[in-house]
């Protein structure tokens, strides 16, 4: 079997950026780019001076060298710095918006066809405070982005590197070494893979993370640990166990297995911890919308790996929008929105507030500070693999690999199980299959209540990208190496053993 390269991202190997690390690139990267513009335009005395120290003038020279000062219009048009070029609709992105409380679960995850990239104004740093702005509607409490005139910029300073207290990992005492702490039953995600690891799958609403949990359950046929282990009376059992409840609706099929726990609630995860949950060693995969709290669902001798599938803020948002209208089963569930514009729920006390960031960083209500996102950085980096919802199959297919995922049930209807969630989405929305770019009046309004996300998502991308070390030499279709087929016959085992899911009729 092909080895996991674990080098990658070991502390002091330098190869996965630190959050602070990662600003000061996005900085350096966005001056660099300043500098070329300005030089271009032949309209920068700060580019001059900076290259007439490169070539050895003093400063006297320096100054002989530069253009007079040109007269600066209120749209920016003459001698302005790279902040007061940004267009209008990028810089309104950048507002700070009030605070909000948010709910700790959230909404079942949907599947969207488009992908959006974030606004590169958006990814970094923290806006100057905006003019004050006239106060929102009755109806609303969230407070709207700056809003500018026909043409007019607000003007927004090039961002400082985050301070040391909040941004460095190894520091004895800092923030990040106090919230990893909150996460120690979780492997860090350079440790070696172990097949005593136990798979925790962090949920976000409106991610695609259905896709993944109903082709690790429904396709690979896991034990899994969810809600659904307590249906059929299973949850006033006082031993763990392996249960196969039905499936409200659906006949003639075979049940899924599950552990008879539900991680999805705080209440759960209790009973879960009290009865032995991980140390039993049954379930195969866990999922859950919690991070901090599903800690006590391990232990130090029955660690868990998280990892999660990510997508673009504001594409969330959007569809979080569209799904709340139609979803009657949902406690969120709320029809008046059919008669709302995306500009009014972009306004509203029901859009989310920087979602991500607030889960990540242990802050679900008040403000949050750079701190808040440095914290929530690190959390990602050293406990999370990563997967994004706009490389749906290249996300699956890491995962496989990186847990040495492969078929023991029927791999060729496991196969084709995997194929159909892959390229058409489970819990999908297809009112939601509709254009949302940044043109749209709202995008800015969603980016507004997103500051926070933007650069989070932005730092994932980095990190998905990086993290294709952990499963380098290990073959794409890791899943159909050394396949076994326990439902043909005669069955066929792998070498170390493997129990075959019940032939359980939903109809018995």
């Amino acid at each position: 079997m092909p080895q996991q390269n674990t080098g990658m991202g070991t502390p002091g190997a330098g190869a996965v950026q630190s959050p602070l690390e990662w600003q000061q690139q996005q900085q350096q990267q966005q001056q660099q780019q300043q500098q070329l513009q300005e030089q271009q335009q032949g309209q920068t005395p700060m580019g001059q001076q900076q290259l007439g120290g490169a070539m050895g003038l003093d400063p006297s020279q320096q100054m002989q060298q530069q253009p007079p000062q040109q007269q600066v219009d209120q749209f920016g048009s003459a001698g302005t710095d790279a902040s007061s070029q940004m267009s209008p609709q990028q810089d309104t992105q950048m507002g700070q918006p009030q605070q909000q409380q948010v709910d700790q679960f959230g909404n079942a995850a949907v599947d969207a066809s488009s992908q959006m990239s974030p606004p590169q104004d958006a990814q970094v740093g923290q806006p100057q405070e905006a003019p004050p702005q006239e106060a929102p509607p009755q109806d609303t409490q969230v407070e709207q982005p700056p809003q500018e005139a026909p043409g007019q910029v607000v003007a927004v300073d090039p961002v400082a590197p985050a301070g040391d207290a909040a941004a460095a990992p190894t520091a004895s005492g800092s923030p990040q070494e106090s919230i990893l702490g909150l996460l120690s039953n979780f492997k860090d995600t350079w440790d070696p893979y172990e097949k005593t690891d136990i798979p925790m799958f962090w949920h976000i609403p409106k991610a695609g993370g259905s896709s993944i949990k109903d082709t690790m359950g429904g396709c690979h046929r896991f034990v899994q640990a969810t809600e659904f282990g307590v249906t059929d009376g299973h949850g006033a059992e006082t031993e763990v166990a392996i249960v196969y409840p039905a499936v409200p609706g659906v006949a003639d099929t075979d049940r899924s297995p599950f552990v008879n726990i539900d991680s999805t609630t705080v209440a759960g995860i209790a009973r879960a911890k009290q009865m032995g949950f991980a140390d039993a060693h049954l379930a195969q995969l866990v999922v859950s919308p919690f991070v901090f709290e599903t800690n006590d669902l391990f232990t130090p001798t029955a660690k868990g790996r998280l990892f999660s599938v990510f997508r673009h803020p504001i594409e969330r948002a959007v569809s979080m929008f569209y799904y709340i209208q139609v979803a009657d089963w949902e406690p969120s569930y709320k029809p008046e929105l059919k008669d709302w514009t995306m500009e009014q729920y972009a306004t509203s006390d029901i859009v989310e507030n920087n979602w991500m960031t607030r889960q990540l960083s242990n802050q679900l209500g008040g403000e949050l500070t750079e701190e808040n996102l440095n914290k929530a950085m690190e959390v990602v980096r050293t406990k999370f693999l990563v997967g994004l919802m706009s490389q749906i199959e290249r996300t699956m297919s890491r995962v496989e690999k990186f847990f040495r995922m492969t078929y023991h049930v029927n791999p060729t209807n496991q196969e084709a199980c995997r194929n159909r969630l892959m390229s058409g989405g489970s819990n999908s929305n297809s009112k939601n299959k509709k254009p949302f770019t940044e043109e749209d009046p709202a995008w800015a309004l969603l980016a507004h209540q997103n500051n926070f996300d933007l650069q989070l998502y932005s730092y994932i991308e980095a990190l998905f990208e990086e993290q294709d070390a952990f499963v380098e030499g290990i073959p794409d279709e890791f899943r159909k190496i050394d396949a076994t087929c326990c439902k043909c016959d005669p069955p066929t085992f792998p070498p170390e053993g493997f129990t075959c899911p019940q032939a359980v009729k939903n109809d018995a």
